[in-house]
């Protein structure tokens, strides 16, 4: 296959499925790994996708969710890593919220070790995975949301809005150089800015690939919360001015 027609079938892909893997793509092409890697390379310098680590998103996908059976295995060491940092700020016998996001998802193994800790989560996974760590958890009630497995709706929005928590760990679809927080869905937005202004300490997880970016739904401004990722050198120029910013190693 020619590399033109391999990389139109790839951009249809991507823009198709809205983040993909790079086995998916070799199968798609039938092509080695370390080929599908260099298109990807050249193909993000032509500004027709964006790469992350395992695979590629597109960028036409402004309001719209990934699959949470997706999202779960993109980034999953830097999730890893950012969500080690995140635990260190729980203390035993706090009452924390949990978002529905899968960096968020990637804190339960460290907070199992954390005595009397009470969550609160509107993330299904998030909720199981907390359960069977032995974890004092609720699940708020309200509608399923079939893309991340999120509760949404008024009646969870009604209910949170009447709990109060020393901390809220949030994740994030995109963020702007101007400090903007987003999300592709008003329903989840509204969700994240209850649980912001319901905590003392708010944190947003987000890993490198949703950097310098921008979705549908504004939540935050890194100004209102505490930003937690792990950076490279060459990302220091895509941060928000005034962010505060803490780095997982």
């Amino acid at each position: 296959m020619l590399t033109e027609e391999r990389q139109r079938r790839i951009t249809e892909y991507v823009n198709e499925h809205k983040i993909c893997r790079v086995s998916e793509l070799c199968e798609l092409t039938s092509t080695s790994e370390s080929t599908i890697r260099r298109d990807l390379s050249e193909m993000e310098d032509r500004g027709l996708l964006k790469r992350v680590h395992g695979g590629a998103e597109s960028i036409k996908g402004f309001g719209q969710d990934v699959a949470q059976n997706i999202r779960f295995n993109l980034n999953r060491d830097e999730k890893a890593a950012i969500a080690r940092e995140a635990v260190s700020h729980v203390h035993p016998n706090d009452y924390v919220f949990l978002d529905a996001g899968t960096t968020i998802y990637e804190m339960v193994p460290f907070l199992k070790e954390i005595a009397g800790l009470h969550v609160v989560t509107t993330g299904i996974d998030t909720a199981l995975a907390c359960t069977d760590a032995g974890i004092d958890t609720c699940l708020l009630g309200g509608k399923i949301k079939q893309e991340t497995h999120a509760i949404i709706g008024a009646a969870a929005l009604d209910r949170l809005r009447r709990l109060n928590f020393n901390a809220a760990f949030i994740g994030a679809n995109a963020m702007s150089r101007e400090g903007t927080l987003t999300t592709p869905d008003t329903e989840e937005a509204s969700i994240k800015q209850a649980a912001i202004e319901q905590s003392q300490a708010a944190y947003v997880l987000i890993d490198r690939s949703k950097f310098d970016a921008v979705t549908f739904a504004e939540f935050a401004n890194v100004q209102q919360v505490v930003v937690i990722t792990r950076l490279k050198a060459a990302d220091r120029r895509k941060m928000p001015a005034n962010i505060q910013l803490e780095e997982a190693e």
